[in-house]
């Protein structure tokens, strides 16, 4: 087995177990895991309009109206008249999204607090380090830089 075929497929273990363990905490919330990086990055960064949110999302690529449109109908996002351009809207969280934001930071703190208990704070350096490399020349990087994840 190649080297790198097998850091590939450690890569996706890893993010499918991350995922899972996300939705697990997450179920409480009755919430899904790139919903909750919707009401985060606009809780962080909003109001924002729907390109610049689809920007910082690492959960999906291309256009997250589907994902807008039902936190929308859930209660969680409001949808303003751009102040500048009546044709397009500013996306911000209403009451009920800010506190729903605030119980995934929570969620997401535990999980978090979990990794750090299994892999030592020098390692969490180095793997970040190395996934930085492999990333940066990536399309995604900009996302990343923008999101304060990578330099």
């Amino acid at each position: 087995m190649e080297l790198a075929e097998q850091l590939r497929y450690l890569i996706l273990a890893a993010e499918r177990q991350g995922g899972r363990m996300l939705q697990s905490a997450l179920s409480k919330e009755s919430i899904t895991g790139s919903q909750a990086e919707v009401l985060r990055v606009l809780e962080e960064r909003g109001p924002l309009s729907l390109k610049e949110l689809g920007f910082l999302l690492i959960c999906e690529g291309g256009s997250p109206s589907r994902l807008v449109n039902t936190l929308v109908q859930e209660g969680y996002i409001i949808r303003d008249t751009h102040p500048k351009d009546s044709r397009a809207v500013i996306l911000r969280l209403s009451d009920k999204g800010v506190e729903k934001s605030k119980r995934v930071t929570l969620v997401e703190q535990e999980l978090y607090t979990m990794i750090s208990r299994k892999i030592d704070k020098d390692k969490l350096e180095s793997i970040n380090q190395i996934l930085c490399e492999l990333l940066s020349e990536e399309p995604i990087a900009s996302s990343l830089q923008a999101r304060g994840f990578m330099k």
